[in-house]
């Protein structure tokens, strides 16, 4: 509304002026009068230009009179450009801070960035450390409880040695009942049992084990004697495998150490998996002797013979014992019959061994005899 206000005025003014500028140059033009000794017609010019003078100044008067805005146009445009050109200068200015603001925001955030993986990888080393930590006390508490087990072991054991020296009869001080490594009980247990069948067939097998101990002894008592002591964490860990397993299992205790006579039979634990090596006369071994090159009797050909089918067997799978190391034993009469059979053959003959019945891991390893003249084969 006030542009529109300040040009009707200046349209009026200036109209008004170029009105009164007019009849004036009319009149002295009609009367011919002259100023500054001018001609007329020049002092009717000049009239004009006087006329377009007034009518401008009289706009700049109220422009610069009516608005700041134009009167800071017309007076102040240069000190406007100065104070725009420190402006910009002090825009770049900015600008170049900002820049350098951002660049050092971008490398705080770099470093925030870093600090947070640090942390986090603190974090993760804390967490790893605690967890390590709480493994460890599981662990002192685990070593804690085996401490007390063993510590309740030993005495056990020294109670049990105690009563095994009174009630030992008739027994040489000193003499040796068991070797180390001496096979003091064997059996075979099933896996096929839950937990309770499971740890009372092992409690049975142990029993058996210290019965048959007590008698290799000659311990007599009404009642029963703990001859035998093996670790109760073997005994845990044979029966895990025990249930684990396919099939049955061969189960032998073994001496550890020389077992004198008054001392319990500390022992230790032997399993394998009791599978079927040979079948119900399924041949083992067989071999052609020259019965007419024999200088020393067959019965030493006959036990050489023996000796590899026992080689045989034990590589097939047949446990032999710790000491022996033999699986199985052959009656006098059979070899002397044998022996009978190659000397009325003569000649090279064929000895064969068959598996008399079924022959597990466990053994033993029961044999029949047969002797062929090995000519016809």
């Amino acid at each position: 509304m006030f542009g529109l206000r300040l040009i009707i005025i200046l349209a009026v003014v200036g109209g008004l002026i170029a009105f009164i500028g007019d009849k004036l140059g009319s009149k002295i033009g009609k009367k011919k009068l002259s100023v500054f000794g001018l001609r007329p017609y020049y002092t009717s010019v000049l009239m004009t230009v006087i006329t377009g003078v007034l009518i401008a100044a009289t706009t700049i008067i109220v422009m610069a009179a009516s608005s700041d805005s134009a009167r800071t146009a017309m007076f102040g445009m240069e000190q406007l450009q100065d104070e725009l050109r420190s402006l910009n200068k002090e825009k770049e200015a900015a600008s170049l801070e900002i820049e350098k603001a951002r660049a050092d925001l971008a490398d705080r955030n770099k470093e925030i960035q870093e600090l947070d993986a640090e942390r986090a990888q603190l974090a993760a080393e804390v967490s790893t450390s605690r967890e390590e930590l709480g493994r460890a006390r599981a662990e002192v508490n685990s070593l804690t409880e085996s401490k007390a087990t063993l510590e309740a072991e030993v005495g056990s054991l020294e109670e049990t040695t105690e009563r095994l020296r009174r009630g030992i009869v008739a027994m040489r001080e000193g003499s040796v009942v068991y070797r180390s490594g001496e096979v003091i009980y064997a059996g075979v247990l099933s896996s096929k049992l839950n937990d309770e069948e499971n740890a009372k067939q092992m409690e049975m097998f142990l029993s058996a084990a210290n019965e048959a101990a007590m008698q290799r002894m000659g311990i007599r008592s009404e009642e029963p004697v703990g001859v035998l002591w093996l670790p109760n964490e073997l005994a845990q860990a044979a029966l895990k495998e025990i249930q684990s397993a396919d099939g049955n299992v061969f189960v032998r205790l073994r001496a550890v150490a020389n077992i004198i006579a008054g001392e319990p039979a500390i022992c230790t634990v032997e399993l394998v998996h009791n599978e079927c090596v040979y079948k119900d006369n399924e041949l083992i071994f067989s071999k052609v002797i020259d019965v007419s090159d024999i200088k020393y009797g067959l019965d030493r050909e006959i036990l050489a013979f023996l000796n590899e089918v026992n080689h045989t067997a034990v590589r097939a799978g047949v446990m032999p014992d710790p000491l022996t190391g033999k699986v199985g034993n052959l009656d006098a009469g059979t070899m002397v019959q044998t022996g009978e059979k190659m000397a009325d053959l003569g000649g090279q003959v064929m000895l064969k061994a068959y598996a008399r019945g079924d022959i597990y891991t466990s053994g033993p390893v029961l044999l029949r005899l047969e002797v062929e003249d090995a000519d016809k084969e």
